[in-house]
Parts: C-alpha cells; structure tokens; sequence
C-alpha cells in the first residue's frame, strides 16, 4: 500500500473514533437508568452511622457550661443508591447524576443538591486526546471538526498535566456530548502537594481552586491515569491517541475538606458494580480493565490508599486555610478544656466570656473538626 493510502486509513480511523468517542461517551448507553438520573436517594440510613440525639446533633453526654448559645454539628448520616448498575454510600439527600453513556465510559456525580460546591465525581474512562499541541494542530488542519481537534492535548502524560487543561476540555465536552454542563468547572485550578502514585496509576493531587459555581475558594482531591497505549508518526509527529482511566475528583470549600474528605472516601470506597454492569461491560470491550471491574473491592483499596495519603499530607496549608475562614466569616476559635472539642464562636466571643472552661485554640488544633458553633 502506497504511503499516501496509509495516512488515509489511519486518518478515516482516528475521524470515526472522534466521531464515536468523546471525553465521556460513545457507543451503546446501558439499559437500566433512565438516562440522565437526577434525584435524591429513598433507601434509609445505613446502621454505621453515628449516634445522635433526635434532631440529628451529635450527643457526647456532656453539658455547656456558663450557659453558652452552643449549636452543634449535625451528625453525618449515609444511605445507599442503587440503580442496578452501580451502588453506593452518600450523604443522606445527596443527588445522583448519571448521564446516558456506555459502559466502557460510565460517570456520575454525587453532590449537594442545596450547595454544588460539594462533590464527588467519578468517571470509568475517557478519551479523545492527543500527546501534544503540535499533534493537536495538524490534526484540525485535516478533520477540524473532530473530537481530538477540540480537546486540549496532555503533555506531558501525566495527571497534572491532565488536569492543567481541564476547563478547555471541560468546556468542550460539556457543549458537544451530554446535552448539559455534566463537568464542574475548576478555575485557577493549583496543586497543593502531590500525594503520590495510584495503585492503577496515575497520580493523587490536593489542589485548589475557585468555583464557578459560588466563586468561593474551594479545595480537593483529584486523581486519572493517563494511559499511552504506543505511538503512530505521521508528519514527523506521535498522532497515536491517549485515555484516561478512573477520573475521580472530590471537593468543597477550602476551609471544609478536611471534614468532608472521609465522608466523600467512604464514598468512593463503598462503589460497587453489580454483575449486570459488567456483562454488559465485558459484551461492549471484552479486555479493557475487566480485572479492574470483576474486583469489587479495587475502589475500597483505591480509598484506603487515598485515606493513608491525605494522612500523611502537610498540615501548614490546613492551619492557613481554617484561619483565613474563620477572618473572612467573622468567627474566632476556641475548645472546652474538659472535652477537647473545638468550636466556633461568634467574633468578640473571648472578650465578652469570663469563665475558664473555653480557651483560644493553639495552631495545632485547627486540624481538629469543628464540633459546633457558640453563638450570641
């Protein structure tokens, strides 16, 4: 076959797996879900919730001294969605969005549906991208319209540089494949610390960024291992394509995540498919990752190694972050020196007290939850 006729081939290939597959869809959309799912979960709270008094605070046995307004914490309470194809644990009223797409490419989101800032998002796989802008661009000089024409390129191969260009991407795939903006947007997205390798690759970054939904500073986890299955020159360049596997972000406002990085790990650990789920799976892409789906328990691993990262990860931004909150929304923090518990208390609270149960908290308590609120 002349050289000519090679680069066609190749070219008509690339175009109908632009065409067919996106950052997010393609091919066949399970039966089971009813496309876009959108709704708060029925089942009731599981039984590994905590103890609470009846109007969901948490109780310790102890009592406020001095008289104190103290409003505490609620306590986490979980519940199970299933749709047949996927369960999990969530937050008690969370919702769950599972657009209308393959097996192969699966994704949801679980998020607040009073406040988007906090969530957790997953995606199985993803792909329309090429290795680098040069590649990108001779690519839309031929096949404009095509998908690895649009999509920022990731260079280099790694998570970082994945999600260095995710708005451009996020933007692209949210006007061209599901109809709506599926994708939260993560503006000034910076990385915090690399907390290091995956077990399926990859790496875990903490990072921060503004939301596009509030505009508030805003912190998380983000992980995708970006797969490079080999290489194709053509025009002196690498035109093989990229995927990127097991995307999973987790986030909420910066001053909050300490407290809602377990719950959103208890998520991602207690993921499960069902047997529907991967015969259909395996029916659509019989070798890809079918180990990673037939193991049940690779999310519960992928938590627990999540959990032992973000236990191990730099507590200085913590300290820095718990204190600009508590400027920015006006209150000072304090802990009761018979229980250990820290508080929030209204500004001016240590001026107006005269009893010595509740002192300033040091630097190192900032890390410790916030178990309620002392107000006027």
């Amino acid at each position: 076959m002349k050289k000519h006729a090679v680069w066609t081939v190749l070219f008509s290939l690339l175009l109908v797996a632009a065409l067919l597959l996106s950052t997010g869809c393609g091919g066949k959309a399970p039966q089971g879900p009813e496309g876009i799912v959108d709704h708060r979960t029925t089942a009731a709270p599981d039984d590994g919730t905590e103890d609470g008094t009846e109007d969901g605070t948490v109780d310790d046995g102890t009592t406020a001294a001095d008289d104190l307004n103290i409003r505490r914490v609620p306590a986490q309470e979980y519940e199970t969605y299933d749709n047949g194809l996927i369960s999990l644990q969530i937050p008690k009223g969370w919702r769950v969005e599972v657009p209308m797409v393959d097996y192969i490419h699966y994704c949801f989101k679980v998020y607040d549906p009073d406040d988007a800032d906090y969530m957790f998002t997953f995606n199985l796989k993803l792909e329309g991208f090429l290795k680098s802008e040069a590649a990108r661009s001779k690519y839309e000089s031929i096949y404009p319209d095509a998908m690895f024409s649009k999509l920022a390129a990731i260079d280099p191969q790694t998570t970082e540089a994945y999600y260095a260009v995710w708005n451009r991407n996020a933007t692209v795939s949210n006007q061209t494949d599901f109809g709506y903006a599926y994708f939260p947007l993560l503006n000034d997205f910076t990385v915090i610390e690399n907390l290091g390798a995956m077990p399926l690759g990859g790496d875990v970054l903490r990072a921060s960024f503004t939301s596009a939904v509030s505009g508030q500073e805003m912190q998380g986890l983000f992980t995708a291992a970006v797969y490079d299955a080999g290489s194709y020159y053509m025009f002196g360049l690498d035109l093989a394509p990229l995927m990127v596997y097991h995307m999973i972000m987790m986030y909420s406002p910066d001053a909050d995540f300490p407290y809602w990085q377990p719950v959103f790990d208890r998520c991602l650990g207690s993921l499960q498919f069902s047997q529907t789920f991967i015969n259909g799976f395996n029916a659509q892409e019989d070798q890809l990752v079918a180990t990673v789906i037939a193991n049940q328990r690779v999310y519960d691993q992928i938590s627990d190694m999540i959990m032992d990262s973000w236990e191990l990860r730099s507590n200085s931004y913590d300290v820095i972050s718990q204190k600009r909150s508590d400027a920015t929304l006006g209150y000072e923090r304090v802990y009761d020196t018979e229980t250990g518990n820290v508080y929030r208390a209204y500004n001016g609270f240590t001026d107006d007290y005269s009893g010595n149960r509740y002192q300033p908290v040091t630097d190192d308590m900032y890390t410790a939850p916030v178990y309620g609120y002392i107000e006027k």
